[in-house]
């Protein structure tokens, strides 16, 4: 980290559509399960975890988003999970196998109608680079009606012989999912967002050897650049357990605490005004911009062949899901103090 992007000056978050009783979260049209057919393995394992959705206790009354958009962003976010851990399989950074995890995520993001971008990093021993075997982010765009940029962001790659369905399939799947969504109406018309800010979503590379792809993204920022980003939200480890988890800045801590007690999910959080731990979001949050990081409650088979479908909570999907989606969408109204 350079010495000027640390003494960077505290930037206050001015984002996303005003979300009030005035300006409601805009109706929802029916969502699909996938957007692509899923192959005989993930078909199985996406009507189990249907019938898993179909028990869950419904949102209280003043949710604002009912069942029916829970169970469409836990589905989604599952059948993409089940395509990047059953189907692409392993994922071990900075290999052939991440590299055919990277084509995969290109494919789908296309398909939702974005221009996905790589960002190489890796091979090199100059000073703003690692010197480790090459990788890639895929960073994609969906410009807002107004300035500054909020990240999304999650790392796609496992550790040597792991599926890595929780670590990070299902911080992956979350991504897709939401990605897939926003491009589409009422939250988009002809991939211009509503929210005043452009959102700009990466899928890192190379998060399991030393946060190499995000540390690489914010390293090649400029001053410029990095007093533009507003927020950076971080997925990883999403999937597994009952509870999600949320660690980052007071004021975000905040937001989405009474957001979680709203639409009836169970959150902890620790507030941290900085790195708020140690994944995709350390090194922004390392720079001075405001981050949030969610995990589900039951990180115990990470990193290891353990690591499987069969663990993966898809209620837990649907409720980072909604939590996301609502922070986004309310960023504008807030009061923040996140510097």
């Amino acid at each position: 980290m350079t010495s000027k992007q640390l003494t960077l000056s505290w930037v206050v978050v001015v984002a996303a559509l005003l979300l009030t009783a005035c300006n409601p979260i805009p109706a929802e049209p029916p969502l699909p399960v996938s957007v692509s057919t899923p192959g005989p393995a993930c078909a199985a394992l996406e009507e189990m975890a249907r019938e898993a959705l179909a028990s869950t206790p419904p949102p209280p009354a003043r949710a604002r988003f009912d069942a029916d958009d829970r169970k469409a962003f836990a589905g989604s976010a599952f059948g993409y999970l089940c395509e990047l851990s059953e189907e692409v399989g392993p994922r071990e950074s900075a290999t052939q196998e991440e590299m055919k995890a990277a084509a995969f995520l290109m494919d789908r993001f296309t398909e939702f109608g974005y221009s996905p971008e790589i960002q190489d990093f890796g091979g090199s021993k100059t000073a703003k680079e690692f010197a480790g075997p090459p990788s890639r982010n895929i960073i994609l765009e969906l410009p807002g009606r107004g300035e500054g940029v909020v990240i999304l962001g999650a790392h796609y790659d496992t550790t040597p012989d792991s599926v890595g369905a929780n670590d990070n399939a299902s911080g992956t799947g979350v991504l897709l999912a939401l990605a897939d969504r926003l491009a589409r109406p009422p939250w988009s018309n002809q991939m211009v967002s509503v929210f005043p800010f452009t959102l700009r979503l990466i899928a890192f590379g190379s998060e399991e050897i030393g946060l190499r792809g995000s540390w690489h993204y914010v390293e090649q920022l400029t001053d410029a650049e990095l007093d533009d980003i507003r927020v950076m939200i971080n997925l990883d480890s999403v999937g597994s357990g009952t509870i999600l988890s949320a660690v980052g800045n007071p004021w975000l801590i905040r937001h989405v605490s009474e957001s979680a007690e709203r639409e009836g999910v169970f959150l902890t959080t620790s507030r941290r005004g900085t790195s708020g731990g140690f994944s995709d979001n350390f090194y922004f949050g390392y720079a001075w911009v405001p981050t949030i990081s969610f995990a589900g409650d039951d990180i115990s088979r990470i990193n290891s062949p353990d690591d499987a479908i069969e663990f993966i909570n898809p209620v837990l999907l649907g409720d980072a899901a909604v939590l996301i989606l609502d922070l986004l969408a309310s960023l504008e109204d807030l009061q923040c103090r996140c510097r």
